[in-house]
C-alpha cells in the first residue's frame, strides 16, 4: 500500500491555496465557452414511431453529419425514437428579434393611444402648453418605435435569409411590417421543421412523428431559473454552515469556496470536452454541491473540533479518510461515464461528466485549498 507522506507538516502549506486558485481561475475562463442543451437554449424534439431499430450512437452520428449539429440527444424506447435537436442559430436570432419588434410594437401602440388622446384635449383648449407638449413628446416616442420596429425587422429578415432569401418591407407601413414579421418567422421554423424531419426519416423511416420547439426565449428563462436555484443554494448552505456549525467566517468560508471552485472547474471542464450544459447536467452541479460541501465540513470539523494530535496530524487523517471515499466515487462516476457514451444516454452522460470532472476537482480544492486554509486558521488561533 503507497504510503501518502503528510503535507500539511511543513512552511509551504499556505502555498497550497494557490493550486485551487490556478484551477478556479482557469475554469472560469472555460466556462465562459460551455455550450448550453437544447432545454436552455432552444431547440427541437420529433418524436417518431417506427419498427426500425438503430445504435443510438449510430443515429447521432448520422444525424450530425447530415444536419451539422452537435450531440444531438437519442431516446429510444419499444416502438419510438425521440431525438432532441439545438435550435438553429438562425431561426433563434430571428426569434429573439421577432419579440424585440414586439417590444417596439407595443410602445409604437401606446404612443400612438397617447398622441390621439392629447391631440383631442388639445382641440378642445388650444392654448393648454402642456398638452401641446405631451403631443410632441408622444409623437417623438412613435417616431422612435417606428425605427425600432423597421430596424428590429431588418436584423429578423437578415438572420432568416437562409430560409426565406432576401425581403423588402416600407418602413412605414406598421400593419406590412407586422404581418410581415409574423410570417417570415413561421415560414423560417415551417422549412426548417421540413428540413430536419426529412433528414431524420430519411435515416429512420417513421410510420407517424410530432415535432415540438423549446423556444430559445424559453430556455433563458429556464436557465435564469437554474441560476437562481443555484444561487439560492450557496447561500443557504452559507447561512446554515456560518449560523449553525462554525460561527465563524473563515471555515465558513472556505467551505463555500470548496464548493463554488468544484462547480467553475466542473463547468470549465465540460467547455473543454464539449460536454452541453443542461437541465440534467444541472442536476449533477447540485449534487456536486452536496458531496463538495459534506467533504469539507467533515475535514473543518475535525481538524477545528477535534483534539487527538496536532491539528497536521488530524488534517492528514481526514486527507487519508477522504481520498479514499473521492477516489471510490471516482471510479464509479468513471465507469458510468464511459458506459453512458458508449450505450449512448445523454442524460447519464452529462451527469456522471460534470460530477466526475468536479470530484477530481474536489482533490485539490478540500486538501489543497479548504484544509489547508483551516488548518493556518486554526494555528494562528491557538497562537492568540
Amino acid at each position: 500500500m503507497v504510503s501518502i507522506p503528510n503535507i500539511y507538516k511543513g512552511k509551504y502549506v499556505k502555498y497550497y491555496i494557490l493550486v485551487p486558485l490556478l484551477l478556479m481561475v482557469l475554469g472560469a475562463y472555460f466556462s465562459t465557452k460551455v455550450i448550453l442543451g437544447p432545454s436552455l437554449s432552444g431547440g427541437v424534439q420529433i418524436t417518431m414511431l417506427t419498427n426500425q431499430t438503430i445504435a443510438p450512437s449510430l443515429l447521432a452520428s448520422e444525424i450530425s453529419g447530415k444536419l451539422g449539429v452537435f450531440n444531438p440527444q437519442i431516446v429510444e424506447s419499444s416502438g419510438s425514437i425521440s431525438v432532441t435537436l439545438p435550435l438553429n442559430g438562425s431561426i433563434g436570432s430571428g426569434e429573439r428579434y421577432l419579440l424585440d419588434f414586439y417590444a417596439y410594437n407595443s410602445n409604437y401602440t401606446a404612443a400612438l393611444y397617447n398622441t390621439t388622446a392629447f391631440e383631442n384635449a388639445y382641440k378642445s383648449n388650444p392654448s393648454n402648453t402642456t398638452l401641446s407638449s405631451q403631443i410632441q413628446i408622444s409623437k417623438d416616442e412613435m417616431n422612435r418605435s417606428l425605427a425600432g420596429m423597421g430596424s428590429s425587422l431588418s436584423a429578423e429578415l437578415s438572420a432568416l435569409r437562409p430560409f426565406i432569401g432576401s425581403q423588402t418591407f416600407n418602413s412605414t407601413d406598421v400593419t406590412g411590417m407586422t404581418t410581415l414579421a409574423n410570417s417570415a418567422y413561421n415560414a423560417s421554423l415551417s422549412r426548417y421543421k421540413n428540413n430536419v424531419v426529412s433528414a431524420i426519416t430519411g435515416i429512420v423511416p417513421a410510420k407517424s412523428y410530432q415535432f415540438e420547439e423549446v423556444s430559445a426565449t424559453l430556455g433563458s428563462f429556464f436557465l435564469s431559473q437554474l441560476k437562481i436555484v443555484i444561487i439560492t443554494a450557496f447561500i443557504l448552505v452559507s447561512l446554515i454552515i456560518f449560523i449553525v456549525i462554525f460561527r465563524s467566517p473563515i471555515p465558513a468560508f472556505a467551505v463555500v469556496f470548496g464548493a463554488l471552485n468544484d462547480i467553475v472547474v466542473s463547468v470549465g471542464a465540460m467547455a473543454v470536452f464539449k460536454i452541453p450544459l443542461d437541465i440534467a447536467s444541472i442536476g449533477g452541479l447540485l449534487m456536486l454541491i452536496g458531496y463538495s460541501i459534506d467533504t469539507d465540513v467533515l475535514t473543518s470539523v475535525r481538524i477545528l473540533k477535534r483534539h487527538e494530535g496536532t491539528a497536521e496530524d488530524r488534517a492528514y487523517s481526514a486527507m487519508k479518510t477522504g481520498l479514499t471515499m473521492t477516489t471510490t466515487a471516482i471510479v464509479s462516476f468513471a465507469v458510468l461515464f464511459i458506459v453512458s457514451l458508449v450505450v449512448y444516454v445523454p442524460t447519464y452522460y452529462e451527469i456522471s461528466g460534470i460530477v466526475l470532472f468536479g470530484l477530481i476537482a474536489d482533490i485539490f480544492t478540500t486538501w489543497l485549498g479548504n484544509a489547508s486554509m483551516v488548518l493556518l486558521y486554526k494555528k494562528r488561533k491557538e497562537k492568540i
